[in-house]
C-alpha cells in the first residue's frame, strides 16, 4: 500500500513539475503581447479626448483579444 502511494505521489510530481516547465515558454512567447497591453493600458490613465479615449479603448480591446489568445494556444 505504501509503494503504490509513493508511486502515486511521485507520477503527480513528474506531471506537475512538466506543467510547471512548460508555463514559463508560453508566457515568453506571450510576453510581447503583454507589454503592448500594458502600455495602452498606461496610455489610458493619463487624460486623453472623447475621441482619443475611444481610440485607446479599441487599442486595447484588440491587444487584449491577442494576448488572451496567446495565453490559450490559439494564437496562429
Amino acid at each position: 500500500m505504501i509503494k503504490l502511494v509513493t508511486i502515486v505521489s511521485l507520477c503527480v510530481l513528474v506531471m506537475h513539475s512538466s506543467l510547471v516547465e512548460a508555463q514559463p515558454s508560453k508566457q515568453s512567447k506571450c510576453a510581447k503581447y503583454k507589454t503592448k497591453l500594458d502600455n495602452i493600458q498606461s496610455k489610458q490613465r493619463q487624460p486623453n479626448s472623447v475621441k482619443r479615449s475611444n481610440k485607446l479603448k479599441a487599442q486595447e480591446l484588440k491587444a487584449f483579444k491577442k494576448w488572451r489568445k496567446c495565453q490559450q494556444g490559439k494564437l496562429k
